[in-house]
C-alpha cells in the first residue's frame, strides 16, 4: 500500500497582495454603497414623521425603524472592518517578505 501526499490545497497557500487588494477594494466599495444607504434611510426615516396616535403602532414603527438602521450599520461596519483587516494582513505579508529576503 503506498501513501501518497495529500495535494497542497488553496487554504495553505497564502494569498497573494494582488488578491488582498482586490478584495480590499470590494470590501471597501460595498461598505461605503452600505454607508450612504442606511445615511439616507436615516434622514429619510428621521423627516418622516409617524402618522398614528395609537401607542402600540408608535412602538412597532419606532422598533422597525431601529432595526433597519441597526441593520444597515452592522453591515456597514462588517465590510469595513474586512477591508481593514486585509489592508493590515498586506502590510504584515510584506515586511515579512522584505525581513526574510534580507536575512537570507
Amino acid at each position: 500500500m503506498t501513501e501518497e501526499a495529500p495535494p497542497k490545497s488553496e487554504q495553505d497557500t497564502t494569498p497573494s497582495a494582488f488578491k488582498n487588494l482586490t478584495g480590499v477594494a470590494i470590501s471597501a466599495t460595498l461598505a461605503t454603497g452600505l454607508y450612504s444607504f442606511t445615511n439616507m434611510m436615516a434622514h429619510k426615516l428621521a423627516l418622516a414623521p409617524l402618522q398614528t396616535t395609537n401607542t402600540l403602532a408608535n412602538r412597532l414603527a419606532t422598533l422597525v425603524r431601529t432595526l433597519l438602521l441597526a441593520i444597515g450599520t452592522g453591515a456597514t461596519m462588517i465590510f469595513a472592518v474586512i477591508a481593514i483587516g486585509l489592508v493590515l494582513l498586506t502590510i504584515k505579508q510584506m515586511f515579512t517578505n522584505i525581513f526574510s529576503k534580507s536575512q537570507t
